[in-house]
């Protein structure tokens, strides 16, 4: 009796644990990896519960390629990752701000990033040069959450977003903005 106890239990165990695993991995989806992915790795460590990014910096060689990427997450940097050298841009978002879709080119660096934001913000770092991508969530709700990739001491070689729901509460201005012809009642 008790070993058969014992044996639902670890059932119990098991299948509770891959239902959680099921549902985390629903929350999270992958975008890439763009360009040539060679170096070393690097990746933004997963903070549970995640935190949103809230500001950016992009260092880029002069008329080339992406040489240093820098995240902010609720207001605390990250390490960065590629090489800081070069013209270095900083871009903070809004509040309730966030990242929608990154679009670019790349070879065997990533030559060009566009960030867009969900308050149609666009930022063009880089060179239109090599091979066009363009990430973005498969599902509505879900913005940059982390990124991903690899350099070497050049540069950024291969980038990957991943996507997670948003956890900033919807701003009550968006909602009320009425449709054009369609005067509110």
């Amino acid at each position: 009796m008790l070993l058969l106890l014992l044996q639902i239990l670890l059932g119990t165990f098991v299948l509770a644990n891959a239902v959680s695993e099921t549902a985390a991995q629903a929350q999270v989806s992958y975008s890439g990896e763009y360009g040539s992915a060679v170096g070393t790795s690097f990746s933004y460590p997963i903070v549970i519960p995640w935190h949103p990014i809230t500001a950016f910096r992009v260092w880029e060689h002069p008329s080339s390629f992406i040489a240093a990427l820098q995240f902010q997450f609720d207001g605390t940097w990250s390490k960065t990752f590629g090489y800081e050298q070069g013209k270095d841009h900083e871009v903070t978002l809004f509040r309730g701000e966030e990242i929608t879709q990154i679009s670019g080119k790349n070879s065997t660096y990533v030559f060009q990033l566009i960030f867009s934001t969900n308050r149609g913000r666009i930022f063009f770092f880089g060179q239109p040069a090599g091979e066009s991508f363009n990430a973005y969530p498969l599902e509505q709700g879900k913005v940059l959450a982390l990124v991903s990739g690899h350099h070497n001491e050049a540069g950024i070689t291969g980038i990957r977003m991943q996507w997670r729901h948003s956890r900033l509460p919807v701003l009550k201005a968006y909602a009320q903005i009425p449709e054009a012809g369609n005067p509110s009642d």
